[in-house]
């Protein structure tokens, strides 16, 4: 007993080491982990909930990675909480995402927070898809809810970096951004996002 409980400490320790060394000070895992659970599992039921990652996708993510198990609970389990209160902070204050003044203004102050709750997109590369876009709607007179717009600029600056071989999957992107599928994908035929006009926007 007292072995176990001394080698249980040990293991405890060993995370937090773990944790300060390679996220307190160099801030890399995190980003890491999200970048890598939104291109490989997607959390979000057909009914548009947040669902809880399996052990055996915990354990895909340490083989992947070589990140300690706790360590990706750690991170993904409160991603996940995070995004579930984001969501119904939306759901019941989503006056101003409606509003049509200073719609820009809103949509650089919720990309910066969709950036910070996940990290897994180029955010300079976004603040410039977001004022293409913004000219893009402007030239056809429509003005989609904010958090689809911000969802669109997302998926747009994702699929057009060269350095991500691997997309994110669409509905983690559109559960991120609180989009529903229907307004996410009526907005992309609107302003003409296929594969093949992305590098024309």
């Amino acid at each position: 007993m007292t072995q176990s409980l001394k080698k249980q400490v040990f293991e405890i320790s060993e995370i937090e080491d773990y944790y300060y060394k390679f996220y307190k000070s160099q801030r890399k895992i995190r980003p890491l982990v999200l970048d890598y659970l939104f291109r490989n599992f997607c959390f979000v039921t057909k009914r548009e909930k947040i669902r809880v990652l399996s052990y055996s996708e915990y354990e895909q993510i340490n083989h992947e990675l070589d990140v300690p198990i706790p360590l990706i609970h750690k991170f993904i389990s409160k991603f996940l909480v995070d995004l579930v209160r984001f969501r119904k902070f939306l759901k019941h204050d989503s006056t101003v995402l409606f509003s049509k003044k200073q719609t820009q203004k809103v949509v650089k102050i919720f990309l910066h927070k969709i950036y910070h709750l996940a990290p897994m997109f180029n955010y300079n590369r976004a603040k410039q898809n977001a004022e293409i876009l913004r000219k893009k709607l402007d030239r056809l007179c429509f003005q989609p809810q904010i958090m689809t717009q911000i969802a669109v600029i997302v998926f747009i600056t994702d699929f057009l970096d060269k350095t991500k071989a691997q997309k994110a999957i669409q509905s983690n992107v559109r559960a991120l951004c609180s989009s529903s599928a229907y307004t996410y994908h009526r907005t992309r035929n609107k302003i003409g996002i296929s594969k093949s006009d992305l590098a024309k926007i």
